[in-house]
């Protein structure tokens, strides 16, 4: 095997690790604040395809952390990453490609353990929630509480 072969191998292998890595990274942060598992105003409720009445963050087998709304299968979502704020507000980059864009979302955690969405903004900075509101009718985000 040639030297370039080697090093071109070597950088693939690089490569890999590094991408295995920052899933992991993604996901332990998630878990490390307690984000994973099933989220809903009403756990009781049916879920309904398109509302986002449940909202599911998951581990998958090769460590990735994913989205799903409404436990649809083809409602799937990469974490490209995730982060914990001074103010311990959880703030995740969504990939979602049937939008073709990345929103990243602020989730705070209540003092019960439900959660609320604090911010939900593009990269061109628009935002559908602000400071827990929704942009476009001004209501409070709602709490979701874990539901497994």
């Amino acid at each position: 095997m040639s030297s370039i072969s080697r090093l071109l191998l070597a950088i693939i292998l690089c490569a890999s690790f590094a991408a295995v890595a920052a899933a992991d990274e993604t996901a332990d942060v998630a878990r490390a604040w307690g984000l994973i598992g099933t989220w809903a105003a009403d756990c009781s409720a049916p879920a309904v395809k398109g509302r986002g009445a449940i909202i599911s963050y998951e581990v998958t087998p090769d460590g990735s952390l994913i989205y799903r709304r409404d436990r649809d299968p083809s409602d799937l979502n990469a974490v490209a990453n995730a982060r914990v704020e001074s103010d311990q507000t959880l703030v995740l980059s969504i990939v979602l490609p049937k939008a073709k864009q990345t929103r990243e979302n602020g989730i705070t955690r209540t003092p019960d353990g439900s959660i609320r969405a604090l911010f939900n903004r593009g990269e061109d900075d628009s935002y559908s929630i602000r400071d827990g509101r929704f942009v476009a009718n001004g209501k409070p985000t709602p709490v979701l509480r874990k539901c497994d």
